[in-house]
């Protein structure tokens, strides 16, 4: 699929600096992206959009048509099957009302009639003073992950129904004498040495969990209203003999006597499951999902820093631009190299050969041990040899063949050590002014210290960092 370029009418109005930015964009960058993404105007106009997006969509949308607006898609539907127009998705809303969306879904036709649920996530784009200019889309395919969820909600409820026909873990619970008898499964789950369990108010104490017992207790109450339907359903956790808390999901019916005015609860009859692993795995999964969206807002937050500071001194916005593709590919690799290793950490032999790759190779010299290093210094210095490596193309070392770089690290008590030293280049001058890659070079590390030094015969930087963290 060809890349999608864009045009502008004669009399449209200028675009602010940050939407002209994205514009001037590679679009090769964009299409190498595994997610749709595509930007809108403050007025809904569709500006740029990449080929994934396209693929998506099932169709092409048409850039600036004041027809068309906020969104590509054919048809939109929120998960429960309320029509979207386009003024109610959430990029109009992203746009009008200031709104962030992370994660939210909704259900797309595309025009040969495909129906998928789309995972969104938009945030508007502000100009210096504050106001919104527009506002870019991040969304994906998660109909499977959406369809195993619902699958997984019906199997959860065929396998309560099954536990309940097989009656294992079954009790009985009488009011009168206010006792619950377990079974030998039930007595297993509930950690006891017996079947007898007096219900008394020391007795609930030590066994379940002081922050599910008002729950239980209301649910009892509620099951045992004569005018109610006598369905008892509550989880909560119980000790077990080592202290530790195990989660169960308790079920039952209640036994009524009498009719009428004179129908009064007896006991109540039930059965319970081990939620434990499921209420782990929710918990991991919760924190997947917490973490993912944690390197997610750190990655937007980076690249969001990289073009603010590009951006921020640019006298050429051209210029300006292919600088920021160039960063943002370097994050990039970065990137492939932490998620081939599940974000563990990174070789820091891989990060400088990956970091230094595009430049003149013969004239780069790497000594140091392999080291793992955490992924935020990973990705810290990649972008710091990045810098050095463009600054010495630019005016330093590589902008001459004879010019040599030697970059060097180790390991000292759980520190890495890292210079990177220019030789037989041009007579360095100290810049005017501190720009983006002065200020990266300085402050490239959270927990440790870099200097850089303009020496007339060639630059030197140093740094120092802990090789553990987040």
């Amino acid at each position: 699929m060809p890349a999608v370029s864009v045009s502008f009418e004669l009399d449209a109005p200028p675009l602010p600096p940050l939407l002209e930015s994205f514009l001037d964009l590679d679009q090769a960058v964009l299409d190498a992206l595994p997610i749709g993404v595509y930007a809108c105007d403050n007025a809904g106009h569709i500006l740029r959009v990449n080929r994934e997006a396209i693929r998506l969509w099932g169709r092409a949308p048409r850039l600036l048509d004041p027809t068309q607006r906020f969104c590509g898609a054919f048809r939109l539907e929120s998960l429960d099957g309320r029509p979207m127009p386009p003024e109610e998705t959430p990029m109009a809303r992203a746009v009008r009302n200031r709104e962030t969306f992370d994660g939210a879904e909704a259900v797309v036709f595309n025009p040969d009639g495909k129906r998928w649920v789309a995972r969104l996530n938009i945030a508007a784009l502000r100009d210096a003073d504050g106001a919104v200019v527009g506002a870019i889309n991040c969304f994906q395919d998660v109909s499977r992950e959406h369809d195993m969820r619902r699958a997984l909600e019906r199997h959860q409820r065929t396998f309560e129904l099954a536990m309940i026909a097989s009656r294992m873990g079954t009790w009985r619970y009488t009011l009168a004498d206010n006792v619950c008898v377990y079974d030998e499964n039930a007595q297993r789950l509930y950690g006891l040495t017996q079947a007898r369990f007096l219900h008394d108010e020391e007795g609930v104490k030590d066994k379940f969990h002081p922050d599910d017992t008002e729950r239980m207790w209301a649910r009892v109450a509620r099951a045992l209203d004569p005018a109610g339907d006598g369905r008892y359903d509550v989880e909560y956790r119980v000790r077990q003999p080592d202290g530790s808390w195990r989660w169960l999901s308790a079920w039952g019916l209640v036994e009524f006597e009498g009719r009428g005015a004179a129908r009064k609860p007896v006991a109540i009859a039930g059965a319970s499951r081990d939620l434990t692993e499921l209420k782990r795995s929710e918990e991991v999964q919760r924190l997947l999902i917490n973490e993912l969206n944690h390197r997610v807002k750190n990655t937007l937050a980076t690249v969001q820093s990289i073009t603010y500071l590009t951006l921020q001194g640019a006298t050429d916005v051209k210029q300006a631009g292919i600088a920021l593709d160039a960063r943002i590919l370097s994050l990039a690799r970065a990137h492939d190299v932490l998620t081939a290793r599940r974000w563990s950490g990174a070789d820091l032999t891989e990060i400088v050969a990956r970091a230094t790759a595009p430049f003149a190779a013969a004239q780069i010299t790497c000594e140091g041990p392999s080291l793992d290093v955490s992924p935020k210094l990973a990705l810290a210095l990649t972008l710091a040899l990045h810098e050095l490596a463009t600054n010495a193309a630019k005016y330093g070392a590589l902008s001459r063949p004879e010019g040599r770089i030697v970059v060097r690290w180790a390991a000292h008590e759980d520190r890495l050590v890292l210079t990177w030293r220019e030789t037989g280049g041009p007579a360095v001058v100290m810049p005017a002014r501190r720009g983006f890659g002065s200020t990266l070079l300085k402050q490239a590390v959270i927990g440790g210290s870099a200097h850089l030094d303009f020496a007339p015969d060639g630059v030197h930087y140093s740094l120092t960092a802990p090789l553990t963290g987040a």
